[in-house]
């Protein structure tokens, strides 16, 4: 990574914090530990733990960001799990911001599935009630367990 490449927000006792710009719009907020001049390279620190190989592979991602190249795809959640958790946030919001059960089933599967059975009844209205339980665990900060790789036994 070249050594002018970012904008120094402020300097401590650690070193150099600063931004790094990403194709996308978004950045990366950066360290350069003190001590260490600007013409080196960064260096990505890696616990050796079992989380480290989803964190190698995070790694991967931002190198190949930080030099252009394709990034590749976030293993960590499945489509059907993004899914799930966009539901989740999405019944939470509509939770939170006072709609009833059925208005938030409305938004997430349709109005027209929901007419084809009883809501006190409907596999629907079950469904909601467990997306707004798994999505406030989540605000409780179980979204953490999103962010790691399942581990093997």
């Amino acid at each position: 990574m070249p050594a002018e490449v970012g904008s120094t927000e402020r300097v401590d006792e650690h070193g150099h914090h600063f931004h790094h710009p990403l194709a996308n719009g978004q950045h990366l907020t950066l360290l350069r530990l003190a001590g260490v001049r600007s013409d080196q390279p960064l260096v990505a620190v890696v616990p050796l733990d079992l989380d480290g190989f989803g964190r190698i592979e995070s790694v991967t991602r931002l190198l190949s960001a930080l030099h252009g190249r394709a990034v590749p795809p976030d293993t960590r959640l499945t489509r059907q799990q993004l899914q799930r958790a966009r539901r989740m946030l999405q019944a939470v919001d509509g939770h939170m911001s006072g709609a009833s059960h059925r208005d938030i089933a409305e938004v997430l599967f349709g109005a027209r599935q929901l007419a084809d059975e009883p809501w006190k009844t409907s596999s629907r209205r079950f469904a909601v009630m467990n997306l707004i339980k798994g999505g406030l665990a989540m605000i409780s900060g179980d979204y953490r367990r999103l962010l790691s790789h399942r581990r093997r036994r």
